[in-house]
């Protein structure tokens, strides 16, 4: 990784050549997070989708048929299932998904930083954030549906948060700092940001439909939509691998956090600033 990433804030380009190299030369560590984290909640959301896509089919049947009062516990049984699963699905994203981001996020950390890669360091580490994880997680999701009712503040704060895993797990924020944290690395960049996460998103899409193949191979439904669902997460690993590499280089340049172990070999117009407040621009940026 070129010393210029912690002091001079990355061009799409750069980011996504980065991001490509960086998954590439840590796939192996990668597969490993996937299979033990992602692999078992690909399972567990196959099992809840289809319980709730049953749960939809009768309810939408009888909505069709009309509710009387031979049916009437029926339709609302199914609509009860139907919000409760989707409800789990929520705190599968919210609370289980994060460990294996941040434990990927932290393995990019490593990388770049020239520190041995250690998998079971980064996992071990990622699970102990799981306190913090549901707090800060029910914070976040309970804020973002309230937003979300209004459509545009919802749009707004899902991008102006998009670091909060990060903040979580590379920065050590808690509560409603993770939050605050990753507004203050994409204010005055917002446009920017969600360009950047929009490209990201495409590329994923682009992979995602190339395994929506795997379904052909296994004609028992529930097996083809764990593994789509498995191979999605693939896909996700390196969105996270590109959003990881982004925290980092905004992080650096914003805060001027000495994230780059060999401080000797750093370029003479290091950054400078504090972590505490708002963020200071180095004076590059300023000029």
């Amino acid at each position: 990784m070129n010393h210029d990433f912690f002091y001079r804030e990355w061009n799409w380009i750069e980011q996504l050549s980065a991001a490509f190299h960086v998954f590439a030369a840590n796939i192996k560590p990668i597969l490993k997070v996937l299979l033990i984290v992602f692999l078992p909640i690909s399972i567990l959301e196959s099992i809840i989708n289809g319980r709730m896509l049953n749960a939809y089919t009768v309810f939408q049947q009888i909505a069709q048929a009309g509710v009387s009062l031979s049916n009437e516990s029926d339709f609302f049984q199914a609509a009860y299932q139907v919000l409760f699963h989707s409800g789990l699905t929520l705190l599968v994203g919210l609370f289980l998904q994060p460990v294996g981001t941040i434990a990927i996020a932290k393995m990019v950390k490593q990388f770049v930083t020239k520190q041995e890669i250690s998998f079971g360091t980064a996992l071990g580490e990622a699970f102990s954030l799981m306190p913090t994880i549901v707090f800060s997680g029910i914070i976040y999701g309970v804020l973002i549906f309230l937003s979300s009712l209004i459509i545009v503040p919802g749009i707004y704060l899902s991008v102006a948060w998009v670091f909060y895993v990060y903040a979580i797990g590379l920065s050590d924020k808690k509560g409603m700092e993770p939050m605050r944290y990753s507004k203050a690395l994409v204010k005055g960049k917002w446009w920017k940001t969600f360009g950047y996460l929009l490209l990201l998103a495409v590329i994923a899409m682009l992979w995602n439909s190339a395994f929506q193949l795997s379904y052909s191979f296994f004609p028992n439904a529930r097996i083809g939509n764990a593994v789509y669902q498995f191979l999605c997460y693939f896909s996700a690993a390196f969105v996270t691998v590109g959003e990881a590499l982004l925290f980092l280089n905004r992080e650096a340049v914003t805060y001027g956090i000495p994230t780059e172990p060999a401080a000797e070999d750093a370029p003479a117009e290091s950054v400078t600033g504090t972590v505490e407040g708002e963020p200071t621009e180095n004076e590059e940026n300023k000029e």
